[in-house]
């Protein structure tokens, strides 16, 4: 009776300690499946870690944030590049990561539920789309227009002041709207203004023809004094839409 007992408990210990081994490498080899981002931007402008895509267009990516009244932070953002949604953020702040190269791994095991459910993978490779350009000459060229906005000033009367953009992606003589980006506070309300738009970089998807392009943008306060860098995030369909 007693060896059957021991036997029992034995073959219990072993396929135990089998479940810890296998959940192990599982882990293991999730990890290796999702090497160190790098630095996409330029760090005098913002930056912008790349993540990796989904074949449903879901894109996720760290970008810091440069706020002198609120601090700089991290966000870890997985968007839909179709809708241009935002369907999971989280902030990181300046107590928790330096760097997501440094970090990557307590960044990891925050997000990696994340990454599993919209279903991401790995992209150890991010080349800049060069076939895009605000000037003439290339296979894709984009512009901006300024939103703008007429405010009260008891100074100086009707001031204008911009709250956002439109952006075009021109292929030839086509083209197509693929943002038309708004302050999310309430411009009349925060006094808030955006200036010096500007094209940032662009991102192709491995799945198909898509790309994401990046703005950068400054945001001045009610003051008028810089408050920092943003930047806007939108996915572009190389193969259609263009009219």
């Amino acid at each position: 009776m007693k060896n059957l007992i021991f036997k029992f408990v034995g073959k219990k210990i072993s396929t135990f300690f089998l479940i810890i081994i296998c959940a192990l490498n599982n882990s293991i080899v999730s990890q290796n499946n999702y090497p160190v981002p790098e630095n996409f931007g330029n760090e005098r402008v913002a930056e912008f870690y790349p993540i990796g895509w989904s074949e449903s267009a879901n894109f996720a990516y760290m970008v810091l944030s440069l706020y002198p009244f609120k601090g700089d932070y991290w966000t870890f953002v997985i968007q839909n590049t179709k809708s241009d949604k935002i369907l999971y953020s989280l902030e990181f702040g300046a107590e928790d990561i330096s760097n997501p190269q440094k970090d990557w791994s307590y960044i990891y095991r925050k997000t990696r539920r994340y990454l599993d459910k919209y279903n991401i993978e790995p992209q150890r490779d991010f080349y800049k789309f060069r076939d895009i350009s605000t000037r003439s000459g290339y296979g894709y060229k984009v512009s901006y227009r300024k939103r703008t906005i007429f405010e009260q000033d008891d100074e100086y009367g009707n001031r204008e002041k911009t709250i956002g953009f439109r952006l075009k992606v021109y292929n030839g003589s086509r083209s197509k709207t693929i943002t038309n980006y708004k302050l999310t506070r309430d411009p009349l309300n925060s006094g808030d203004s955006i200036a010096d738009i500007a094209f940032f970089g662009a991102i192709e998807s491995p799945f198909e023809d898509r790309i994401v392009v990046i703005t950068s943008f400054e945001i001045y306060d009610y003051q008028g004094d810089a408050a920092g860098t943003a930047l806007s995030v939108s996915g572009c369909k190389l193969n259609t839409g263009f009219k």
